[in-house]
């Protein structure tokens, strides 16, 4: 520990400004955590007529730096204190607590009190935690007057006068002291003791009300979680339109510029949670049970989600240690960089793959014509014309699904599938500077600091989610192989065995095998599916969705919608902008739901003196006596541009996307709990995406497609026994999408796992090692499968697994929601419905009023597990059931893994 003690210049009291004194008597004891077990004073006193600060303040704030190092249930027993130094006013104190003993009942706390390094004062201080015992060490109370029978300080000075023959008047100087002592004294005359030894004895009572001072401190301490709120806001309303701004707007010195400002805020941002000072703040409130009791559970989850963004940044670590998290934590942001760019590198030209010209003939033309006009051709000895092609995904995936020869699909896929080298050299690096630095904090992995305030929990909850769900599916999978064999077998003599390389091809041809189906855009115009959503909403959520003109500047591109979300009685609940359509300054983040500003209270906010961005008054409404910011979220997709004269039209993947989409929109909108930071869709992120998921069953219900879905000319419903061959069609292949988001989660797990190489070599290569030993795995290996699924020697296929990026340790979570939006659907939408309602119509207000009081309403202030449980329990759904998944431990994510598989 450094022994220099921090410099400030202290404030002072004045005995003539009775509002200074007052401020002062409430901040007398207050001390700002500084580092490890180190608190700085802020304000000090001297008396008039003292040397040095007042030694009553200083062994109560030495008595309060002990006091913050122990636990809540324990109690000062005995003090010791010696003063070495008269402190001054001008410099504050620094409080050093050294932890002598700590046990289960008793410790024991060391304080060294400094100024300018040097030590003015130390004190021992022992703390007992509470225990039943007869003991009593009081003295008795001695028989004396009552305080109201004795004379003023005022008369007790004058008589001090005359005993002394002094015919000066009362001393001034002592009067002034009087009056700004917080204490009044009245002196009692006693007499010598038995040794003839003089005895003084004084009453002392507080002159203002002690209560009503106590109250003032507890309720400015209680307003730390909300200054916190209030500092995220204010951040994330400018950081959160900059990542927008970047990401969408036409003009590139906009996105130049929002890069910086992003940039520089994520800077600041980052000095903030290592800032030791709100910490400590935020954890003295926290562990003051007297407050901490009073908290709401939205404020309580709050708190909880600061407190871990602190720790996670590694703000209670040694200065060496917190240094070395620093340069990991800025080491990974450049490995995760290096590997999103690698996917962007062509492949080496040694890595063309030679595909005879004749091979290319049944791709579609365009995709012919990319690959002759990007490759050079050249004839083999043989004659046959062949092009060196150097792979992009857009012709590798074509060449998988429509290329008839075995041969040449396979050279395509080991190509393609081996990647890049240098890609998996980053990747190994992220991952091992990952694990560095959740040991560095203290966690066994990186996938356990990962899962710590997930549903999940811990990565063994998720593999046993994982496991239970590839129970289910492995029957559905094999099912799917074998109808795939059958397909091939029509046309094809010999082994049956199929690999990586046929499965896009026997998909294709199975699916052609059974003619096309009438498509479905000419029945989803944009307006009638945004109708719809409205429709839908107002039915479920008594809110409607509602065309609004923006004001001048307010939008950045011409095709930008924006939409007013209202209720019943047409109060505003939010704003929601659309920019839909595919352009060239729009980054490719396909479709997204960005946050530009979160609901929260402000009429209690705390004042601060420095210029804060105003409040739009159409974003801010008054409720109940009380005001709010409202939400504004951004939806971005991706869809075609419409022709000229013809509306923009959809396809049904298209329509679950949008519907998709709004469910976060939604979950924004409504989630209106007060505070910012747990707000709509900031709650985990296993859990944030079952509101959206949820919308994409709507989607696809008949009942629902009835309200909005015509054809654009005619105006002719959409004929549902069309939708329901789509539907059909649509699950054949479900299974391989199964398969693969479990694949994809088991091995983000284990990429994020405590053994990082499984053969424990230390050399380079383990990942793919790692890859091999997954497919080993009996979730994997058996049935017909192991060759259809299994791992192509010489290839790299995690090389382009940039999810790893954003989702470290938690892909699993897409696969989780999808089965809870699943039992959602069926026991509160779909399988639940009152008997006088028309079965098979999940446009229930009794559904939706349920779903939107127990989950989307309380937004990240909730266990998620107690909402969930909360919403599914219906009735009819075993206690046992609901108690367990309410506890949200292992045996809650093994029920969750035996549950329905949705969509196949």
């Amino acid at each position: 520990m450094d022994n220099r003690a921090p410099v400030a210049t202290a404030s002072t009291a004045s005995s003539d400004d009775d509002d200074n004194m007052v401020a002062f008597y409430e901040r007398t004891l207050e001390l700002e955590e500084v580092g490890p077990d180190t608190y700085l004073s802020v304000d000090l006193w001297r008396p008039k007529g003292n040397r040095g600060v007042f030694g009553g303040q200083v062994i109560g704030q030495a008595l309060a730096s002990a006091s913050k190092t122990v636990g809540g249930g324990f109690r000062c027993n005995s003090f010791h204190c010696y003063f070495l130094a008269p402190g001054q006013n001008t410099e504050m104190i620094a409080y050093e607590v050294r932890r002598i003993r700590q046990g289960s009942s008793y410790c024991s706390r060391l304080v060294i009190a400094k100024q300018s390094g040097r030590v003015i004062f130390m004190a021992m201080a022992s703390f007992q935690g509470p225990e039943p015992s007869v003991l009593r060490h009081q003295y008795a109370m001695p028989k004396v007057p009552p305080p109201e029978s004795l004379i003023s300080p005022e008369e007790h000075l004058r008589l001090k006068q005359q005993q002394n023959n002094t015919t000066k008047d009362i001393d001034v100087d002592r009067m002034a002291e009087h009056d700004v002592l917080p204490v009044e004294t009245r002196h009692i005359s006693m007499p010598k003791d038995q040794q003839g030894l003089p005895v003084k004895a004084l009453w002392l009572r507080a002159k203002g009300d002690m209560s009503e001072l106590g109250h003032s401190h507890h309720q400015k301490r209680r307003t730390v979680i909300k200054c916190l709120d209030q500092l995220s806001d204010s951040l994330c309303r400018v950081m959160d339109v900059a990542e927008l701004v970047r990401q969408v707007h036409p003009d590139s010195s906009w996105q130049n510029a929002a890069d910086e400002v992003y940039a520089g805020m994520f800077s600041y941002m980052n000095q903030l949670n290592t800032h030791v000072g709100l910490y400590g703040k935020l954890v003295e409130v926290m562990d003051d049970h007297e407050i901490s009791c009073t908290f709401s559970p939205v404020e309580r989850e709050v708190a909880m989600s600061f407190r871990r963004d602190f720790e996670r940044s590694g703000i209670h670590l040694p200065k060496d240690a917190h240094a070395h998290f620093v340069g990991l934590s800025s080491d990974i942001q450049e490995s995760s960089r290096g590997f999103l760019k690698s996917q962007s590198l062509p492949p080496p030209s040694d890595r063309a793959v030679a595909v005879p010209v004749d091979h290319l003939r049944s791709l579609p033309s365009q995709v012919s014509m990319h690959i002759l006009q990007s490759s050079s051709t050249r004839k083999r000895a043989d004659g046959t014309a062949v092009v060196d092609l150097v792979l992009d995904e857009y012709a590798a995936h074509y060449i998988l699904r429509d290329c008839a020869d075995d041969a040449t699909r396979e050279a395509v896929y080991r190509a393609w599938q081996f990647g890049s080298t240098a890609a998996v050299d980053t990747l190994e690096t992220l991952l091992e500077q990952r694990r560095a630095l959740s040991h560095l904090v203290g966690f066994e992995s990186f996938g356990h600091m990962a899962l710590e305030d997930k549903m999940a929990k811990s990565p063994s909850h998720v593999d046993e989610f994982l496991r239970g769900l590839a129970t289910q599916a492995q029957p559905k999978w094999n099912t799917a192989i074998n109808a795939l064999h059958r397909v091939r077998s029509k046309t094809r003599q010999g082994s049956q065995q199929m690999f990586p390389w046929d499965r896009d091809y026997w998909m294709s041809k199975q699916q052609m095998d059974k003619g096309a189906l009438p498509s479905l855009h000419s029945y989803f115009s944009l307006g009638r599916v945004v109708l719809g959503l409205s429709r839908v909403f107002k039915s479920l959520y008594g809110v409607e969705l509602r065309a609004a003109s923006p004001q001048p500047g307010e939008i950045w591109h011409p095709e930008v919608r924006k939409l007013e979300v209202v209720d019943e009685d047409g109060k505003l609940l939010g704003l929601i902008y659309c920019d839909v359509f595919s352009r060239s300054s729009k980054a490719h983040v396909g479709a997204a739901h960005f946050t530009a500003r979160c609901a929260r209270r402000i009429d209690d906010d705390v004042e601060v003196s420095v210029a804060s961005a105003p409040h739009s008054s159409r974003t801010v409404v008054e409720r109940d006596g009380q005001r709010f910011q409202l939400p504004v979220v951004v939806l971005i997709c991706d869809f075609p541009v419409p022709v000229e004269g013809s509306p923009s039209l959809l396809s049904w993947s298209n329509v679950e996307t949008i519907f998709h989409e709004m469910g976060h929109a939604m979950h924004s909108m409504l989630g209106q709990n007060g505070f910012h930071n747990v707000a709509g869709t900031r709650c985990p992120v296993d859990f944030v995406e079952l509101p959206s998921i949820l919308m994409e069953h709507f989607a696809r219900s008949p009942h629902v497609l009835s309200l909005f879905a015509s054809h654009y000319k005619t105006g002719a419903p959409l004929p549902l026994e069309l939708v329901t061959k789509h539907a059909e069609r649509r699950r054949e292949h479900a299974a391989f999408d199964l398969h693969a988001q479990l694949f994809m989660s088991a091995l983000d797990q284990r990429y994020h796992s405590p053994v990082l190489d499984p053969a424990g070599t230390g050399d380079g290569g383990w990942s793919t090692r790692s890859l091999i030993e997954l497919h080993k795995d009996a979730m994997f290996s058996e049935g017909p499968g192991t060759s259809f699924f299994g791992h192509v020697e010489d290839t790299q296929w995690q090389s382009r697994f940039t999810h790893l990026i954003g989702y470290g340790a938690s892909y699993y979570s897409y696969l989780f929601d999808r089965v809870l939006a699943g039992q959602i659907w069926d026991r509160v939408f779909h399988g639940d419905q009152p008997q006088q309602q028309v079965v098979g119509n999940p446009l229930s207000r009794l559904a939706g009023e349920r779903f939107k009081n127990e989950v989307l309403r309380w937004g990240g202030g909730r266990d998620p597990w107690q909402s969930l449980a909360a919403v599914l329990d219906n009735g009819s759904t075993r206690h046992g059931e609901i108690d367990a998944v309410a506890q949200g431990s292992k045996s809650a994510m093994r029920i969750v893994g035996g549950w329905k598989l949705p969509d196949i």
